[in-house]
């Protein structure tokens, strides 16, 4: 097992929704912080990555358990831990509790490295990994199976630029933004009516700026399946009857 590291964090006011649940965008990028803690003060941060290898880090893979999202204003508290790697592939889960210890949301996550330059993925070097204490192993977990494009029946499509702003550092779309757009393509009632229980994300290709992203949903009952831009990523959503308290 890893090492695990975790921080204290208050749910502010511009990381919450509506019906003051903390945004699934806002967690993930949240959670991205709080890996990049943890890998600085490991001494392995994105800048030493970058200097060393011109490399950088990318989230390829989010599978979400949600049971409840955080408040507005609560106390809550961020456990991660690199959990173990192979040859391509580092598994990282993330713990999102209240002060009690209850679990909230739980984040596994799935992160490739690639080169700034050819954005290819490239071998995970024991040296870059080794502070983490991450288990080595040879095998390759099974990612989740995604419906095919070809397998929706009637998608209501709805399309979006990318911004500047959607940029993170490396120049590519924040991954905080997919869920997003995924999501809002669903109208106010349904979201007033529901909540995330489970989510399925997983980046195939990146989005770059000035493209245009085209968003397939189909949804059936309580289950939700998005497509962006013919299988640059692909997310499914689980959803739940909301409840809601003040």
């Amino acid at each position: 097992m890893g090492i695990r590291y975790s921080e204290n964090y208050n749910v502010p006011f511009y990381e919450s929704d509506r019906f003051k649940n903390m945004k699934v965008s806002s967690l993930l990028a949240v959670a991205l912080q709080i890996s990049g803690e943890q890998s600085m003060r490991l001494g392995r941060s994105d800048v030493w990555v970058a200097e060393q290898f011109n490399y950088f880090w990318a989230v390829i893979e989010y599978e979400l358990e949600i049971k409840r999202l955080p408040r507005f204003s609560e106390a809550i508290v961020i456990e991660t831990e690199a959990v173990s790697y192979n040859k391509f592939f580092c598994y990282r889960n993330f713990w999102f509790k209240d002060t009690a210890g209850n679990l909230l949301v739980k984040v596994q996550s799935t992160w490739v490295l690639m080169d700034k330059d050819s954005r290819k993925i490239e071998r995970v070097l024991d040296e870059i990994v080794a502070p983490y204490e991450s288990e080595k192993i040879s095998k390759i977990l099974r990612p989740h199976k995604f419906l095919k494009i070809d397998e929706m029946k009637n998608p209501l499509k709805m399309s979006y630029p990318v911004r500047f702003s959607d940029l993170d550092m490396n120049g590519h779309v924040n991954n905080a933004k997919y869920y997003d757009w995924a999501a809002d393509t669903l109208d106010f009632d349904f979201r007033e009516q529901h909540q995330p229980l489970k989510v399925y994300i997983k980046y195939n290709h990146e989005v770059l700026y000035g493209d245009e992203v085209v968003v397939l949903t189909e949804l059936s009952e309580q289950y939700s399946t998005h497509d962006i831009n013919n299988g640059s990523a692909q997310i499914e959503i689980i959803w739940d009857e909301a409840t809601y308290s003040e």
